[in-house]
Parts: structure tokens; sequence; C-alpha cells
């Protein structure tokens, strides 16, 4: 019973398990977009909250500083009933950071103003702050940054006990202007902020960018694995191909050989028409084949030392009965002492085969010109015909696969469009270069080279 329960359900659960953590991709960025500029707004923060507590702390050492220069002069006025508003007066007059000071008695936790440089002194305020109890109950400077109303904005408040003078403990009380350093407080902040927007616009662009490639190249690893699968199949199909050509090849000479004279003569034709069908399918096979190897790097070089006019030779004695055929004049130039060449020689015969039948292909009639010669350090081989020629705006493209031109005088050449392709591959992999030059309606010249020292 549980089994048929069990095993419609786990292939549903597994899809579902896979259709949800398909796009955990999607995590990485969104998870940065978020993480990298709150990091930044945190670290912005807390930067500026220790500015601020150092700037604060420098402050607050300064008042006591200040305070400590002053007291034993109040000290000493306080003894001597000495004009003591005058020298408060005088040493604010003299620190444009103070703001006031003044003299405050506590006599049983009751405040009162001895002397001040300020008319008014909120005293409910100062008690609420507490300061005068710390600095009597520590005996020593306590200083807290505080609002006052009277001013309208944040000042230093410094306590700082004197000293008991019969039953009374008199402080002294300083205020001190933080204007200036909260302007510049703010003005780092407003700067920071304005740094830190920059940065977050920044990394987020950068990170949507970065999320754009990502899908780029997510979709060309897919297409690249399309296109390995493509090739794999081509190749597989090809294959499979072979195998019943070369059979067919074979019944088809075995049924040649059974004919008697008289039937050979009266089929000859429809054989001929057979045997092109085959070479032309076999061929088409071979490109796919050749086209397979290459991408997935198969492709076999197998090199020797090479006599590239007696290859070119047999090449074009194999292709002579289809140039006599068609009724051109093909002229060879094999060149003088063409010293040996370290290459493939199954490979060259490829490649002069493709430009030779090409260029019977695409001449109605003329000749075909083709010569080795030496080229500094380099073997060149040219393939030259009187044919149709090639558009100048197909010459770019002349060498890429499945590329044929497209001309009214072309549409009955039959090809697969790869030759030129393979050529090409075959012809840099022996460390070579190939080039076209063709004027429309004239013809073309077909040149490659090939190294003397590979």
């Amino acid at each position: 019973m549980h089994n048929y329960i069990v095993m419609p359900i786990t292939p549903k659960l597994i899809e579902k398990l896979k259709s949800t953590f398909k796009g955990t991709y999607l995590l990485y960025p969104i998870i940065i977009i978020f993480a990298i500029p709150l990091l930044l707004i945190i670290n912005t923060v807390w930067n500026l909250k220790n500015f601020n507590r150092d700037i604060n702390f420098l402050l607050r050492h300064q008042a006591v500083s200040v305070t400590d220069t002053i007291k034993p002069q109040i000290v000493r006025s306080l003894n001597d009933g000495s004009d003591l508003s005058t020298f408060l007066n005088e040493t604010k007059a003299s620190n444009s950071e103070i703001l006031s000071i003044s003299v405050v008695k506590e006599t049983d936790n009751k405040v009162s103003i001895t002397a001040s440089t300020q008319d008014a002194i909120d005293l409910a305020n100062l008690e609420k702050m507490g300061l005068n109890q710390l600095a009597v109950g520590f005996n020593q400077p306590v200083a807290g940054l505080s609002y006052d109303p009277l001013v309208g904005k944040n000042v230093w408040n410094v306590s700082v006990p004197i000293g008991k003078m019969g039953s009374d403990n008199y402080l002294l009380l300083l205020k001190y202007r933080i204007d200036k350093v909260e302007e510049i407080l703010g003005r780092t902040a407003r700067d920071s902020y304005i740094i830190l927007a920059g940065l977050i616009l920044a990394t987020i662009f950068l990170l949507i960018n970065h999320f754009i490639f990502f899908r780029k190249a997510q979709k060309t690893r897919e297409l690249e694995e399309l296109d390995r699968l493509k090739d794999e199949f081509i190749s597989m199909a090809a294959h499979e191909l072979k195998a019943p050509i070369t059979g067919l090849i074979g019944y088809l000479e075995l049924l040649r050989e059974e004919l008697t004279a008289e039937e050979k003569i009266k089929f000859a034709e429809d054989f001929n028409v057979l045997t092109l069908l085959i070479d032309n399918l076999n061929k088409l096979i071979n490109d796919l084949l050749d086209v397979s190897r290459i991408e997935q790097g198969r492709f076999k070089i197998e090199v020797k030392d090479t006599n590239i006019p007696l290859v070119v030779e047999e090449v074009i004695k194999s292709l002579q009965p289809l140039i006599n055929e068609k009724g051109l004049v093909l002229n060879f130039n094999p060149g003088e002492n063409i010293p040996s060449v370290k290459t493939d020689p199954d490979r060259i015969r490829q490649i002069v085969t493709n430009l030779i039948s090409n260029a019977v292909k695409y001449t109605l009639k003329g000749n075909i010109d083709v010569a080795v010669s030496q080229k500094d350090k380099f073997v060149q081989i040219e393939v030259k015909d009187s044919g149709i020629g090639i558009p100048a705006e197909e010459l770019p493209n002349l060498f890429t696969k499945f590329h044929r031109v497209k001309d009214k005088q072309t549409i009955e050449v039959r090809g697969t469009g790869l030759g030129l392709w393979i050529t090409k591959q075959i012809v840099e992999r022996l460390g070579g270069k190939i080039g076209v030059e063709s004027i429309y309606g004239t013809g073309s010249k077909f040149v490659f080279t090939l190294p003397l020292a590979v």
C-alpha cells in the first residue's frame, strides 16, 4: 500500500525541489545588492559616531583644562573678597569659546549664584543635570553635554569643585561653546552621506551589470551546450550514414560487374547519375565529420616530409576527368627547387582538392591556373580561375560555416557551404594562412601558405 503512494509522489517532490532551487543563482546577487549598501551605511554611521565621540572628548578635556587654569584665581578672590565678576568677565572675553562662567555656592543641597557672567541662569536645569552633586561627590571635574534653552544650542557644562569654605561648597560652572564643532560635524556628516549615497548607487549599478553579465554568461553556456549536443548528433548521424553509403557503393560496383556489355551501355547514364549522387552524399558526410572533429578537437594531423608539387599534381590528375568534362584547361606550374615541408600530405590533398573543385564548379569556360612557389620561409600554393568571381560584399563571410555565394549563376551548383570553412581550419592548423582575391565577373584567386619549418 505504501509503495503505491510513495512512487507517484517522489518524482513530483523531486521536481518541486528542482524548480525551487533552480533560481538559487539569483540569491547571491540579491544578497550582495542589499548587504553591501547596508554594510556601507553601518560603517558610515559607526565612523561618524566615533568621530563625534572623539570630538566631544577633546572638547570636554579642553573645557576642564580652562577651568583648572582659572580655578586658583577664583579661590583667591573668594578668600580676599576681591571683585570676582570682573575677573570672570575678563576670562570669558579672552576665550571666544566660553559662553559663561559662574561661581555657584551649595548650602544644604540648595544652589545659589555667587558671581556669573550670565544675567540669567536656569538653576532648575542645572540641578536636573546633577553635575554639582557629582563634582562634589567625586571631588573632581565633571562635564556633560546638554541643550541650553537660554542660548538655544547644545553646550558643554563643566562643574569643578573649588573647595569647602565653612559649611558651604563652592563650585565653578563653565558653559563651553560647541557650535563650530557642530558645524564641522554637520559638514562631515553631510559629506559622508553624499559619498555613501554615491557608493551605494555605484555598487547597485555594478551589481546590476554583474547580474546582467551573469545571465548572458549563463545563456552563452546553455548555447554552447546545445552546440556541443548538436555537434555530437551530427557526428553520430554522419557515422551512422557512412556505413550504408559504403555498402551502397560496394553493391553498385557488384551490380555493374554482373551486367552484360549491352546492359552496361544501356544503363551507363543511370549508373553515372547514381555514382554522382553517392559521391555528393559521401562528400557531405565527410564534411560533417570533419566539422565535428574540428570543433571537438579530434581532428588529426600526421606530420611528415611532404613534396608539395607532387601532392598537387596527384590531385590534378584525379580531377582531370571532371576538368575535361567541362571543357576547361588547367595549367600547372610546380615551381623550381621547392623544398619538402613537414606537414600532413593527406590534409594538403584535401585542401587542394577543395580549391580546384570549387574553381571547376564556378568556372563556366576558360582556364584554371595552379602554381607552387617559395616565398621567404613559406611555400605558397595558388589556385586561380577565370570563373564568375565573387561579389565584394560576400568576401568577408566566404570562410564561414554554411556560407554560399548568393548569385543566379550558382543556384544550381551543389554544395554545403562547409568546404572553404574546413579548408581554412586545416590551413591554420598546419601553421599557414589562406586568403582570396576576386573581381566579380572576372575570376578568383585563392592563395594559401605553409611554413617550411614547423
